[in-house]
């Protein structure tokens, strides 16, 4: 299910969950008419009572689920961001090291370049696409391999070459770290626990405003009021999975780096 809704466009996600938060509503208010438990004839006062008491409990669920809402929201887009921050830093990470492998100054080391802008591409074209189920490419993983030996097996000469060289092992080192960081990121989505407690939470609202005095003002307030935690709802989704949906991490900084190693090879 959840597959089939991040194919869909954002506005779509946000028109369909708040379209269900009020259909929801409108659908318990039709139910409540045909059961007659709920329809018993009550004094004006014993309305009153029993309204102002529910109503008030109501506002409470509401202010929970508001403060619940609210500090998801914080949390997912938090995490969306530090993933597309880890994106851009690795990207960039494999910029400079290209740019060291170029300045290095030995023939040797131009195949190492065409192996790094090789599993750049990778990334991009066989990786990228299995972030969204929460794993890496192991054919990417293969092709860094060989930069990583390689990078160790260089015999740097005095001077600058060695300067240079440690910096290339200390970045092989980071890019792997990188890489990691990112796929670890696949997975920072909000526990299954977070899902139920605001199901049951709506539940509630709903189940509550069976036992109030349904007019059709109400039901209209009521169904816009779902609607709109609905779709305040669908954001938190929106934003769950960085790498699901048409708001997910892009590969830009990483077809970036490409065209920079490929200017650099000219």
């Amino acid at each position: 299910m959840s597959a089939f809704l991040y194919s869909l466009s954002d506005p779509t996600i946000v028109i369909l969950f708040a379209c269900f938060g009020a259909l929801a509503m409108l659908a318990f208010a039709g139910i409540k008419k045909s059961i007659p438990f709920f329809n018993k004839p009550r004094t004006a006062d014993e309305i009153k009572k029993a309204d102002d008491f529910l109503i008030a409990t109501r506002a409470t669920v509401i202010a929970m689920c508001s403060l619940v809402l609210a500090f998801s929201m914080v949390t997912v887009i938090s995490n969306y961001n530090k993933a597309e921050a880890a994106a851009a830093a690795e990207a960039s990470l494999i910029n400079n090291m290209d740019r060291m492998m170029a300045r290095y100054g030995d023939p040797s080391v131009a195949a190492l370049r065409t192996s790094l802008m090789a599993y750049t591409r990778s990334i991009v074209e066989d990786e990228w696409p299995l972030l969204s189920q929460g794993k890496g490419s192991e054919k990417t993983r293969e092709l860094f391999v060989p930069i990583s030996k390689g990078v160790i097996a260089i015999q740097p000469g005095a001077g600058r070459q060695s300067v240079i060289y440690t910096e290339m092992v200390k970045k092989a080192d980071d890019i792997a770290e990188a890489r990691e960081a990112r796929l670890e990121s696949t997975s920072t989505s909000l526990a299954d626990i977070f899902w139920l407690m605001v199901g049951l939470t709506f539940s509630a609202m709903i189940i509550l405003a069976f036992y109030v005095e349904l007019n059709p003002m109400r039901i209209f307030g009521f169904a816009v009021q779902m609607a709109a935690f609905s779709a305040l709802l669908s954001v938190v989704f929106i934003f769950d999975q960085p790498f699901n949906g048409q708001t997910s991490v892009s590969t830009k900084a990483f077809t970036k780096t490409i065209s920079a190693m490929q200017g650099r090879s000219q």
